[in-house]
């Protein structure tokens, strides 16, 4: 392997460089009295400015690695042994060493495709997106929010996605990227919007993994599949306003307003209008049942469901994540239908199930439990009644209604003609899907969902703590078998039943 003169002046100038930054970070804390968190950040700056003059200097990428690989065994030196005071926190998270076997890992994915300037983009928008949240959000953070039982504030992410998006966007418009000015706003704005989500929501130094990775892999699937990006940030712009609605009017938390962004984005980036569409329209019908004789069903919800009515983080992704990775599928596969009828069918699944829990607990026949018969309280995981089970067509069949009619729409629009004949399969396999999923649903619910005895009552619940914060006791099912892992399995289950029927009747 040839090596070259600007290769081994790159090996110099990066070990020089790098003592030279500890140096000046620790006289900053020992002469300067900065906080080891300031100079923490001083180093993160710093250590991640490496990658571009790097990548600008050195001739072979293999040569440009060695030193990423020696500050990934320098960093767990001095985190574990706490070397460099002015680096390394006492009793902090190993987050310095994550960021660079983050980096190192980019460019030994990247570099050798001479698609560098992915990496940079994406450990631009950690170095200082991240630094000037901490900073910014600890001296100005007014406006709090929690991740579990991490603080965050709105300060805090308004500056991580201002600096990673100019930070990304100065990156894509001074490398050789071949993307034009338009086209670099555009991915930039998206590409901060994806880092502040995961810097939001990574705990314990994970955002030092979860932003520089997530942020290069999803730049370069945009810049390798030639996404439309108008779609994917009108995507994007409805769910957010959506999402904010529903927030107002309770349907939302705010990590709940996440992810009908996240999955929205994709959702219609991907698949299209009709997906798109039906995808509001699938929300709005939730929202609005949600909202019909809600006191009602409080009571029961309060004692059984897990969580309540307005909808998390974890449920916006159990409902639609199986949806976005299928618009993906049909994104990169246009020519396979499956993946349309297998939407269709997830769609109809997690509509017939919220259709089935709204309707049913209002049913005044107590339930019965789906493998045995036996009569159970109202909520009960697994229970079903006739009126859920009605309730659970009908919202199978109101997706495929929808999808129905928005594929109409768009042949009127494209092609000047629409031949709704063709299309009448949409509506046997969405009340098949919704059915069979959400029957699959109480079956999980019956036998494997993780159920709890409270600990005032001694009914059974869904709720792992009691409304005292007293903890409740497992009773059955698997431990890591959730309400919300239970909904993504069922939609899957109903995408594979519409499948099957579609594959007779298109």
């Amino acid at each position: 392997m040839p090596i070259s003169q600007n290769d081994i002046d790159g090996l110099m100038i990066s070990y020089a460089y790098i003592f030279s930054l500890l140096l000046l970070a620790t006289w900053i804390q020992k002469w300067r009295r900065y906080s080891a968190e300031f100079t923490r950040k001083v180093v993160h700056v710093g250590a991640g400015m490496w990658i571009v003059g790097a990548v600008a200097h050195f001739d072979h990428w293999y040569m440009g690695i060695i030193p990423a690989c020696t500050f990934i065994i320098f960093n767990y030196l001095s985190y574990r042994y706490r070397l460099i005071k002015a680096m390394d926190l006492a009793g902090g998270t190993p987050g310095t060493v994550y960021f660079i076997v983050s980096v190192t890992a980019l460019l030994l994915w990247l570099w050798p495709q001479g698609k560098v300037y992915i990496a940079v983009a994406a450990t631009m928008a950690m170095t200082w997106g991240d630094a000037f949240a901490a900073l910014l959000g600890q001296a100005f953070g007014k406006h709090v929010y929690k991740v579990g039982d991490h603080r965050r504030s709105l300060e805090g992410s308004a500056a991580m996605f201002t600096f990673s998006f100019l930070s990304i966007l100065l990156t894509l418009l001074w490398m050789d990227t071949g993307i034009e000015g338009n086209r670099a706003l555009g991915l930039a704005f998206l590409l901060a919007t994806v880092a502040t989500f995961l810097e939001a929501f990574s705990l314990n130094g994970l955002d030092n993994i979860t932003v520089p990775i997530g942020t290069g892999l999803t730049l370069w699937a945009l810049a390798t599949w030639k996404v439309d990006l108008s779609m994917l940030l009108l995507g994007m712009a409805l769910s957010a306003l959506i999402g904010t609605l529903a927030y107002w009017r309770r349907s939302l938390s705010g990590s709940g307003v996440a992810g009908a962004v996240i999955v929205g984005t994709l959702i219609f980036g991907f698949g299209g209008w009709v997906w798109g569409l039906t995808l509001i329209a699938f929300f709005f019908y939730g929202s609005a049942l949600s909202k019909y004789k809600e006191a009602q069903k409080n009571v029961v919800a309060e004692e059984k469901f897990d969580k309540g009515s307005r909808r998390d983080l974890g449920q916006a992704l159990a409902n639609g994540g199986f949806g976005s990775l299928l618009a993906v599928l049909h994104f990169l596969f246009p020519s396979e239908p499956a993946f349309f009828a297998a939407f269709i069918g997830t769609m109809a699944t997690v509509n017939a199930d919220t259709w089935a829990t709204e309707i049913g607990v209002l049913s005044r026949r107590p339930p019965r439990l789906i493998t045995t018969g036996r009569l159970v309280p109202p909520g009960t995981s697994g229970g079903i009644t006739a009126v859920g089970t009605i309730a659970t067509m009908m919202g199978g069949l109101l997706i495929g209604l929808t999808v129905w009619i928005f594929v109409g729409i768009q042949d009127v629009i494209m092609l000047g003609v629409v031949n709704l004949a063709d299309y009448l399969w949409i509506l046997p396999a969405a009340v098949a899907g919704g059915l069979g999923g959400s029957l699959f649903d109480s079956l999980l619910g019956a036998t494997v969902q993780a159920i709890y005895v409270n600990a005032e009552t001694g009914k059974e619940t869904e709720k792992k703590v009691s409304r005292s914060g007293a903890k409740n006791r497992f009773s059955r099912g698997l431990l890591f078998m959730d309400n919300d892992m239970v909904n993504f399995l069922s939609s899957g289950f109903g995408a594979a039943v519409a499948v099957l029927v579609a594959s007779f009747l298109m």
